[in-house]
């Protein structure tokens, strides 16, 4: 009887068995352990969403940059090439003015009235006149620079004044795509029209063609013209498919649609 009283003694006791750790822990031990495993997964998975959001930012930035790169390059590289354009005029009109102010081949020099480095038996004339090809540029780079400088009504009144002098000249394709600008800067569209119309026509050849066409289908398109305009935009598009005025013809054929 002693031995079977001990050893159920001891099976109350339930030494070495497992022990049931959930069972060890009140109620709100049990739901603080709850919350705290649901706070650490929480805290996991927002840790794991900041750094992609800042891989993500940072990869943002550097493409940025990238491109803040290539914009200021593309920018130097126009300028550059702006002041090399600059720099061409200037030259080939001070080599004009040069050949054109030297004395004839095999002329003589003779002292008194006439004055050295005039031709035996001549009295020399005021200073000679520029050739026409130079006195074209030189109309035609006035005017020009007064456009970019807002002189708009100088502009069109040097253009025009080249183009009466030279209406089939080096620059006269030119003078008549410009004027068209001025006039547009100015809201003058019938005019711009025309002037733009008369390169079309006299100059088909021209580089500035595309331009002219889309210029002119942008004019139609503020006059509310859109079918006048969508045909300029496809002309552009079918005849000059790979100017840069195409691209910008299509871009606004589809806003037309």
């Amino acid at each position: 009887m002693c031995a079977a009283l001990w050893l159920a003694g001891c099976a109350g006791q339930n030494y070495g068995g497992p022990i049931n750790s959930e069972q060890a822990l009140s109620p709100e031990e049990r739901r603080l352990q709850a919350v705290e495993t649901k706070l650490a997964e929480v805290s996991r998975r927002l840790n794991a969403t900041d750094a992609g959001r800042e891989q993500k930012t940072s990869q943002e930035i550097g493409q940025l940059r990238g491109l803040i790169e290539q914009l200021r390059y593309d920018f130097d590289q126009s300028q550059r090439r702006q002041q090399e354009a600059i720099t061409s005029f200037d030259a080939r009109i001070k080599g004009l003015e040069a050949e054109a102010l030297a004395p004839p081949p095999g002329s003589l020099p003779v002292d008194g009235d006439v004055g050295l480095g005039a031709p035996v038996g001549t009295v020399p004339n005021a200073v000679p006149a520029l050739s026409s090809a130079a006195d074209e540029e030189a109309l035609y780079l006035k005017s020009f620079d007064q456009l970019k400088g807002g002189k708009y009504d100088d502009a069109i009144g040097g253009f025009k004044t080249m183009l009466a002098k030279y209406p089939q000249g080096n620059y006269s394709d030119n003078a008549w795509y410009w004027t068209g600008e001025s006039y547009y800067i100015k809201k003058d569209f019938p005019n711009a029209l025309s002037s733009y119309r008369s390169l079309l026509e006299k100059f088909g050849s021209s580089p500035k063609v595309p331009d002219a066409l889309l210029k002119t289908g942008i004019i139609q398109q503020e006059q509310k013209k859109n079918d006048a305009a969508k045909a300029a935009y496809n002309r552009v598009i079918k005849e000059f498919p790979n100017s840069s005025a195409a691209i910008q013809a299509r871009t606004r054929v589809a806003q037309l649609r």
